[in-house]
């Protein structure tokens, strides 16, 4: 029943996380209604048991959900584990889907909440995430361009530096609305906070990043 499932995720499989580009990049596409209207339509369609569509959605999402994983295992088998039961997951709950919900929010808190539970049978709860690219950070920091070009790879480097130095938390809400393009009250519930605290989180780490950045420039 799930062999283009599973056949879509062994051509994932093959390509290292970092390195890893598919459909997913895609969803970001159009405003923020039609990507809305995209997940509603395939809730609607699983709900149906449609299975061309739980492929399309599983394509489209496999390299994001493996990346927000593999932030928390810091294991790249565990990450692609977490990936194949979520799926799983979702295909057994299908009738119970809501189009009216966020499914991309329930595919997040599921595979957030699988890889907590990696971290937990394996006797420790890390919550890392990988090293961002400097394009991720661009918007927050755009208002301090320098007509010094600073060398890419140093501020790539110093900018990881910077976010590990963030409280798990909100290193956390961080990445989910600058990487994975989340709205605060979407983040608020993926991780069980409130939006005000979510909204808290994502000012203090632009703070930080912002003087962070303010220090270099004017070292140089």
């Amino acid at each position: 029943m799930f062999l283009r499932v599973y056949q879509t995720y062994n051509n994932v499989q093959n390509e290292p996380i970092n390195r890893r580009t598919n459909e997913s990049v895609n969803i970001a596409s159009g405003n923020i209604d039609e990507r809305r209207g995209r997940f509603s339509r395939w809730s609607q369609k699983i709900r149906e048991s449609d299975r061309a569509a739980y492929s399309e959605l599983f394509r489209a999402m496999s390299s994001k959900l493996v990346r927000y994983a593999y932030g928390i295992t810091k294991d790249e088998a565990s990450a692609y584990d977490v990936l194949q039961d979520v799926f799983l997951k979702l295909w057994e709950m299908r009738q119970k889907l809501n189009p009216e919900s966020s499914l991309q929010s329930l595919l997040y808190t599921m595979t957030r909440n699988a890889s907590l539970n990696v971290n937990r049978r394996q006797g420790y709860l890390v919550h890392d995430d990988q090293v961002m690219q400097l394009s991720d950070v661009k918007n927050s920091v755009s208002s301090h361009s320098s007509d010094e070009k600073l060398d890419a790879q140093d501020l790539a480097e110093k900018i990881d530096s910077w976010i590990q130095e963030l409280p798990e938390r909100r290193k956390e809400a961080f990445i989910l609305s600058r990487r994975h393009d989340f709205s605060h009250r979407e983040i608020s519930e993926i991780m069980g906070l409130s939006e005000r605290t979510v909204n808290t989180h994502i000012f203090l780490a632009l703070k930080h990043l912002r003087s962070k950045l303010d220090a270099l420039q004017n070292d140089r």
